[in-house]
């Protein structure tokens, strides 16, 4: 009995790696230019952050470990990058206007205080990904300072 569950098992899971996909990785991605890590007014304590904890789900440079190219893995890290880039998109910084750019700062810096992200799921398989309070501090000075320069500019 225990055999015949195994190799029903094993049938669909390998069923499962030709079923299409309800979600896929698009790696097409922005140019490199309008990448967070082509912007200049960006410190790079932040970027080096972003590349780290971030940039798997949040950007078009997502790097797939061995078990997501595995059914139906595959298919829950597809949807959670789908996700991830549409709520905010690293790679598309560039086309972003200072208003929005300045939400989106602010929004990781309250998420990652809160430890909403990364999410303790990525955490579990990402070790890499945890943040100190020294990588929080520097995202959210960051977005504390890009809201300082809209007041300065705001002033003028």
């Amino acid at each position: 009995m225990k055999a015949r569950l195994a190799g029903l098992f094993v049938l669909m899971v390998l069923v499962m790696q030709v079923v299409p996909a309800p979600y896929r990785i698009d790696m097409a991605g922005a140019g490199a230019g309008q990448s967070v890590d082509a912007d200049p007014s960006v410190p790079e304590p932040v970027k080096a952050v972003l590349r780290r904890a971030c940039m798997d789900c949040h950007s078009e440079r997502t790097q797939l470990p061995w078990y997501g190219r595995v059914a139906p893995v595959s298919w829950m890290l597809a949807r959670d990058v789908e996700r991830g880039r549409g709520a905010m998109n690293l790679s598309n910084w560039g086309h972003e206007q200072p208003p929005m750019r300045m939400a989106l700062a602010a929004i990781a810096c309250e998420d990652v205080r809160s430890g909403r992200m990364p999410p303790p799921a990525y955490l579990m398989m990402h070790r890499e990904a945890r943040l100190t309070p020294r990588d929080i501090e520097a995202l959210c000075k960051w977005s504390e300072e890009l809201m300082a320069s809209a007041r300065l500019r705001r002033a003028r």
